[in-house]
């Protein structure tokens, strides 16, 4: 039996014993890691010896990392929220670890559905470095992008192509040519997503153009650039049916020797329709979150598999859970249906693999006009969060 032991930077003592998960091949995973206990008194006495902030900031993010993964959201949400309204002050003197604070509360903020919270606290995170950093800072700049990209998700397209082409052209000028890449490359996957989305074929071709732009850029330093927009535009081919430059992709990889880490090559999304409530034809609306209790907390599930030498996902299985569970399948089917590069063998592994393991929340984002009431409500329109806790990663 050959066992792969990562060292999690998250434990939670809701874990009797380290997470394990084992295939059929008998190699096994183990997870082992600070528990709750621990990380809660490391920062409670750095809080007490008034240690240095960017001690205390990491003390914090440790904790509330440890209260996401043991799936107290909102506890791990008032963690940060107190370290950043005792540090925040010194944003200018630790510029990094102050917007670290405000980055791992938009997540959360995400998995909880406060849409309104992960807009602010993004734009926090930016203004943080944008304050103590120069503004020709590549650090800067990413961030920016982060901010496009949380208007996307928020339903504000044209602002977030406004921004990506922005950053384009600063980074670009500043030298910064793989934060231009960055942006780029958020720019042409969201214009060809507006253009899929609206029926729009002036769109989905300038998306694609600007991918294969990017797939075939020979400046060095890109390669990863140029291999994401790649596979991007594989996958769009695959939509229409033609599967060549899949296969290209992973014939290439093969005859390398593989990747040395999983790459994503082609997945089913998970079918998400819309909740019957929102739907002109709600006898269309046949999918399991439809019929799911219209309640948003505490619904989250940790899921685990291997990714094969082959690039093929095996062992799908649902580690840890809360609350009601129907919804899980959609999540797995789509786990299921993954095709990765193939992966290349060490020196002492004839049969290379990774175990990964991902979370993933059943949430909806809160309502921003609620006329009449000060009562927070939460939109009737399911969302599923995912965020990669793999341990190792």
């Amino acid at each position: 039996m050959r066992k792969y032991s990562v060292i999690a930077l998250f434990i939670t003592s809701a874990f009797a014993t380290p997470l394990c998960a084992a295939d059929d091949n008998g190699r096994e995973i183990v997870v082992i890691g600070q528990s709750l206990k621990d990380t809660e008194k490391a920062l409670a006495d750095c809080i007490a010896r008034q240690c240095p902030p960017d001690e205390e900031i990491r003390a914090a993010l440790a904790h509330a990392e440890n209260q996401f993964i043991g799936g107290d959201y909102r506890a791990a949400k008032s963690t940060l929220n107190k370290t950043s309204g005792r540090n925040r002050k010194h944003g200018e003197n630790y510029p990094i670890e102050v917007s670290d604070l405000f980055r791992a509360s938009s997540r959360i903020a995400e998995h909880l559905g406060e849409g309104k919270q992960f807009q602010l606290a993004v734009l926090d995170m930016r203004d943080i470095l944008k304050n103590g950093l120069p503004d020709n800072d590549a650090r800067v700049m990413v961030a920016q992008v982060e901010v496009g990209d949380s208007r996307a998700k928020l339903g504000y397209p044209d602002e977030a192509l406004r921004i990506y082409r922005d950053v384009s052209k600063k980074a670009q000028l500043a030298g910064h040519s793989r934060v231009a890449a960055f942006a780029q490359m958020r720019q042409h996957l969201l214009t060809y997503s507006l253009g899929e989305n609206l029926s729009d074929a002036g769109s989905k071709r300038e998306g694609r153009e600007g991918l294969a732009k990017l797939a075939m850029a020979a400046t060095p330093g890109l390669e990863d650039f140029a291999l994401v927009a790649e596979v991007a535009l594989a996958r769009i081919d695959r939509k229409e049916g033609k599967t060549d430059s899949t296969n290209a992709i992973i014939e290439r990889f093969t005859q390398r020797g593989g990747s040395s880490h999983p790459l994503l090559l082609s997945s089913e999304p998970i079918k998400l329709v819309a909740n019957p409530r929102h739907s002109a034809d709600r006898g269309s609306a046949q999918n399991v979150l439809g019929f799911t209790p219209a309640n948003f907390e505490d619904r989250w599930i940790d899921v685990g598999f291997w990714v094969n030498g082959n690039g093929l996902v095996s062992d799908v299985e649902v580690l840890r859970s809360e609350g009601d569970v129907h919804w899980s399948k959609l999540v797995t089917d789509s786990i299921k249906s993954r095709i990765y590069a193939p992966l290349k063998a060490k020196a002492d592994d004839a049969s290379p693999a990774h175990y990964m393991i991902e979370r993933y929340s059943y949430t909806s984002r809160y309502l921003q006009d609620t006329t009449g009431t000060r009562i927070s409500r939460r939109d009737s329109q399911p969302r599923i969060e995912r965020i990669d806790i793999t341990p190792t990663n």
